[in-house]
């Protein structure tokens, strides 16, 4: 068990979530991940981590993704759709327990960064609505290609 635990774990940079007030993520709230990246000639791998309920209104969810460097110069953006709710069954993807359920999204396979030291990660709900229900918490989790 042990072994299985370490393997899952390797290359790992950051693993974390952060919570969403009242389970409703407003469009104005950007959620940061601080991170520290000491090898920028490697490769990462950057996976959404969501937390959400059956109170979800909608199957999917867009997610807008800042990366800042340091100073708080944007790198970049990325939008990004995920399923969190089979289109046509309306079933939750992820595993659950209760009335909340954890889905893993990949977003980025061959993630790179310019140069080693600290970025910021900032995700923000991109829906039509500035409120969305049924979101408990977002996270992100960053491994390095060994």
């Amino acid at each position: 068990m042990t072994l299985l635990f370490s393997c899952s774990e390797k290359g790992k940079v950051f693993h974390d979530y952060a919570e969403i007030e009242n389970d409703e993520w407003l469009s104005k709230n950007k959620i940061s991940f601080p991170i520290e990246i000491d090898d920028h000639n490697s490769k990462y791998t950057l996976h959404y981590l969501t937390r959400y309920t059956k109170d979800y209104p909608f199957y999917n969810l867009y997610v807008k993704r800042f990366v800042l460097d340091s100073t708080g110069k944007q790198l970049s953006s990325k939008l990004q759709g995920m399923y969190l709710f089979d289109e046509k069954t309306g079933t939750p993807k992820g595993g659950g327990w209760g009335n909340k359920y954890d889905h893993t999204i990949l977003s980025d396979s061959n993630m790179t960064f310019p140069y080693n030291g600290k970025y910021t990660i900032e995700l923000q709900q991109y829906m039509r609505q500035d409120t969305i229900p049924g979101v408990s918490d977002i996270g992100i989790s960053l491994f390095k290609h060994e």
